[in-house]
């Protein structure tokens, strides 16, 4: 039987980083071009983005179920039933992106007008979605791949792409939009088409090092597809669900701001620029500590799975809170890179003085939901989320930014909420350890 050999959260986590670092870099030389070359263009990819945010999430349908099964797989040392998962949540993820491309190509004046694009931007957002909808064919793929690389303890590989790809982003991107390198001046089409370019090659070279180093062949049948695929669909649903519900929560919040002006979007824009650098880092010690989560439950240490969870979550969450006030205390230089506008500035120093008391609740959410996740209890955490979500924080957002007219610092308020009482709940769900009945595995086999 092969053996497979597990990491630790040190070794599958500092590739992420590094990749998540390198990301943030990118983010904000993204946001500098695009502001830089025009204001406008800058609010109009945000709201573009923030619609194609749904997109995303359900692109993604298959790699979040077929990732927690094929690392329990794993910490079972049954490695050819791992890598059937991978090739049915790829094949799977290709077919379901044809149809959202379509989706988008159709629906995108509909959904520009849905969160409220202010007329000067409204014909750049419609251009950019219905672009980045050809891209969107590529997309679940990657996302695939990605999880089978995780999964199976290549992360450095990611981190590779991730420099390979972000290079050529920008390099194109400067390009496309400015007219640089030959290129002709495209301005939101540069925008748009340098990500499509770039989603071309990253399939190419994820598909290669499935092949050359897991020895995935994604154009392989699978005997068991239609079960396969059952099972995976059964764990990623309700975390896609949670996902899409969650960015349908946030078009509506963005619609309450966009009536506002283009001020009030770049202010939401920057802030979320700038808070990435903090997100990102509770996404990455997530994402490790949910594939050691994974094969603690295939190797059924419930118990090995429960200390590691909490002793994550807390360190996390004191490194979340460190980081924020310097976040906060920089927020003018950080800002500066992107405007000259006081008023802009004067906004996003106000968000990131709130982001100091959200950041360790989001720390201990995404631990805690994750965690569960990796063992199979998917629907409780789901539920719990959407519930609070929409039963209160949508209704507070209302409230916030149009009855007591806080503006966009009145989001941030409801996040805070929001995100306290989720980390309350999400900490009651894994403390009672009723996730241990949840080992999908336990009654697949």
């Amino acid at each position: 039987m092969e053996q497979f050999e597990r990491k630790s959260l040190f070794k599958l986590t500092y590739p992420l980083f590094l990749y998540s670092a390198l990301s943030i870099a990118v983010t904000f030389v993204d946001q500098i071009l695009l502001s830089n070359y025009s204001e406008n263009l800058a609010a109009a990819v945000s709201l573009a983005n923030q619609i194609l945010g749904v997109a995303y999430d359900v692109s993604g349908l298959f790699a979040v179920g077929a990732l927690v099964i094929m690392s329990q797989y794993l910490g079972r040392n049954e490695v050819e039933k791992a890598k059937s998962v991978a090739i049915a949540s790829i094949q799977a993820s290709f077919l379901l992106c044809l149809l959202i491309a379509a989706v988008l190509m159709i629906g995108a004046s509909y959904f520009a007008d849905m969160v409220g694009a202010p007329s000067e931007i409204r014909s750049d957002v419609i251009i950019y979605v219905h672009i980045i909808a050809l891209a969107m064919i590529f997309n679940g793929a990657i996302v695939s791949c990605t999880a089978a690389l995780r999964g199976f303890g290549h992360t450095l590989s990611i981190f590779v792409l991730g420099i390979l790809a972000n290079v050529l982003y920008l390099v194109l991107e400067y390009g496309l939009i400015y007219g640089k390198f030959g290129f002709p001046e495209l301005g939101v089409y540069g925008a748009a088409l340098s990500t499509l370019i770039v989603r071309i090659g990253m399939i190419g070279f994820l598909l290669f090092v499935l092949s050359y180093y897991v020895k995935i062949n994604i154009f392989q049948r699978v005997s068991d597809f239609l079960p396969s695929l059952k099972k995976i669909t059964k764990l990623s649903y309700p975390s896609v669900g949670e996902g899409m519900a969650y960015n349908i929560y946030q078009l509506v919040m963005v619609s309450l701001i966009s009536v506002l002006g283009t001020g009030a979007v770049l202010v939401r824009s920057y802030s979320l620029t700038i808070g990435s650098l903090l997100s990102t880092i509770h996404y990455v010690i997530a994402q490790g500590n949910e594939i050691l989560i994974g094969y603690d439950c295939g190797a059924k240490d419930s118990e090995a799975a429960y200390r590691r969870a909490i002793k994550t979550s807390l360190i996390t969450a004191g490194v979340s809170v460190v980081l924020s006030i310097v976040l906060y205390v920089f927020s003018d230089t950080l800002v500066g890179l992107f405007t000259d506008q006081l008023d802009i500035k004067a906004g996003v120093s106000d968000i990131l003085f709130v982001a100091i008391f959200i950041a360790p609740m989001n720390a201990i959410n995404q631990i805690f939901f994750t965690s569960l996740k990796a063992t199979g209890d998917v629907n409780r955490p789901v539920l719990w989320n959407l519930s609070l979500t929409f039963a209160l924080a949508l209704p507070l957002g209302f409230l916030f930014v149009r009855h007591f007219e806080l503006g966009v610092v009145g989001l941030w308020y409801v996040y805070l909420i929001e995100e306290t009482v989720k980390a309350g709940v999400l900490s009651v769900l894994w403390f009672r350890k009723n996730w241990i009945r949840y080992f999908p595995l336990d009654s697949a086999n």
